[in-house]
């Protein structure tokens, strides 16, 4: 069965992207958000532990840049701090990366979610940036270390000890 709270989630959303009604029932719990010229953002609700899941694939890397590219990945993912509490994964075999994100379905209401899945996608789109190689040098700013949790866990590291994130980090607030 679906959580009422999932769906309140969702239903947020879909108010705020002026989506049409879905379904009643739900056929699934999976929502696969499609942003026109955009990435894919996959929205789940995992039953066993009440949480989402969201999850986006970034992208692709070319060999060449294989070595750079994963350094960034476990600088950033170190402690989470550069990547607001996802984590950035690789599937090396096919040189794609992927951002990853989990928390408690109960830790959100409606804005937040919406507040926190535009959080999201446009870390995707920062990261998209950096593996075309349209990015200037990755850097970091206070408020990069930010989570993308609403409840704002962990604190900012000095601006020399945390890892580097990409491109512009305004889109979290603290």
């Amino acid at each position: 069965m679906i959580s009422a709270s999932y769906l309140t989630l969702l239903e947020a959303l879909r108010i705020s992207c002026n989506l049409p009604e879905f379904p009643d029932p739900l056929p699934s719990t999976e929502l696969d958000l499609e942003l026109e010229n955009g990435p894919t953002v996959t929205i789940d609700f995992e039953d066993e532990t009440d949480s989402l899941q969201i999850f986006s694939q970034i992208g692709t890397y070319s060999a060449d840049r294989e070595l750079e590219v994963l350094k960034k990945i476990a600088e950033a993912n170190y402690l989470w701090k550069s990547t607001a509490g996802a984590t950035l994964s690789v599937r090396p075999e096919i040189q794609t990366v992927y951002l990853a994100y989990q928390t408690p379905v109960l830790s959100l209401n409606g804005l937040e979610f919406v507040d926190f899945i535009e959080k999201f996608i446009a870390m995707v789109i920062d990261w998209q940036k950096f593996l075309s190689g349209n990015s200037a040098e990755l850097t970091i700013t206070e408020d990069s270390s930010d989570s993308l949790s609403p409840l704002g866990e962990g604190e900012a590291e000095s601006e020399n000890s945390a890892p580097p994130i990409p491109g512009n980090s305004n889109f979290i607030v603290g």
